[in-house]
């Protein structure tokens, strides 16, 4: 199974409770589709840089999964139908990498916290 990230942003002007039963009807869709949901991320109201339908921002909502190639598809055709959705994006998920740092520049760091020269 390939694991996937998405990212959808719904109406601000919505309830709750209502914010809460669109985020479950995606994973339901998810799950229903014999993917798995891993983690579900609510990052609240964001404001856009530009008006998207006429408004200044939306509530954001990650969520990460696994499953087949098919649930991508689905995802965008129910985000479309949903008038409460204004924007969308499912992509592969990266795998977490840790960052390259050389020995000399972590030294370096490390003296740079304690002061020394």
């Amino acid at each position: 199974m390939t694991r996937y990230e998405t990212v959808f942003v719904l109406d601000p002007s919505l309830d709750d409770k209502t914010i809460q039963k669109e985020i479950k009807k995606v994973e339901d869709l998810i799950t229903d589709h014999k993917g798995q949901v891993l983690k579900t991320d609510k990052w609240g109201k964001k404001r856009f840089a530009y008006p998207i339908s006429k408004k200044n921002e939306g509530y954001y909502t990650l969520i990460l999964f696994e499953g087949d190639g098919k649930i991508p598809k689905e995802l965008e055709r129910v985000y479309k139908l949903n008038e409460f959705c204004l924007r969308y994006l499912t992509v592969v998920a990266q795998e977490e990498v840790e960052p390259i740092v050389s020995k000399e520049k972590e030294e370096q760091v490390k003296k740079d916290e304690l002061g020394v020269s």
